[in-house]
């Protein structure tokens, strides 16, 4: 059995698709969902060193994100030495959201790409043009940068509960499509 860890955004590790994922993903990928300190109000500090404290840094990593989680995760493969990582990134975003400035101490200073690039051997980035949260165009931009498979659905807002995710069959194939 392969092992993925997944790094929440501003809800918390029970809420939206992220359960669903971790049943829907067994047997073949045992699913940890990360617990975060304040979600609601994140600081970077807090969530990088409980990153740390339940990832161990090993190669062959799998890591499932969403939102904030999205950076947090590049934060945390471009803070370690790692090989053969791979990401599922949903609704991703590397640049500050006007809509929300208590977020840039997560952005800024800029991810180094070229840290992180090379650590990267599968990854896959989905977006929806009509996310109210994490405009479209910054998960393109991410995508690029890892040189990802990028899936641009036309609707699916910010693929929270509230907009239908409670499950997300999307997101178990590209799982599993990045596990093998």
């Amino acid at each position: 059995m392969k092992k993925a860890y997944l790094i929440h955004g501003t809800s918390t590790r029970d809420d939206d698709w992220f359960p669903w994922l971790e049943q829907a993903a067994k047997p073949g990928i045992d699913l940890d969902r990360l617990w975060l300190p304040d979600p609601f109000s994140p600081h970077r500090q807090e969530w990088d060193a409980a990153i740390d404290q339940q990832i161990p840094a090993s190669d062959q990593l799998i890591l499932v994100a969403h939102s904030l989680g999205c950076i947090s995760a590049l934060r945390y493969v471009e803070r370690h030495h790692l090989r053969d990582v791979r990401l599922l990134l949903v609704g991703a975003f590397d640049q500050p959201l006007p809509a929300y400035p208590q977020l840039n101490e997560f952005v800024t200073p800029a991810v180094d790409y070229h840290l992180i690039t090379p650590r990267v051997t599968k990854a896959t980035v989905i977006t929806a043009k009509d996310d109210p949260i994490a405009p479209y165009q910054g998960s393109v931009a991410v995508a690029h940068h890892l040189g990802a498979k990028l899936i641009v659905q036309e609707t699916g807002g910010h693929f929270l509960g509230p907009d239908g995710f409670t499950e997300f069959p999307l997101a178990l194939k590209e799982l599993q499509r990045i596990a093998n």
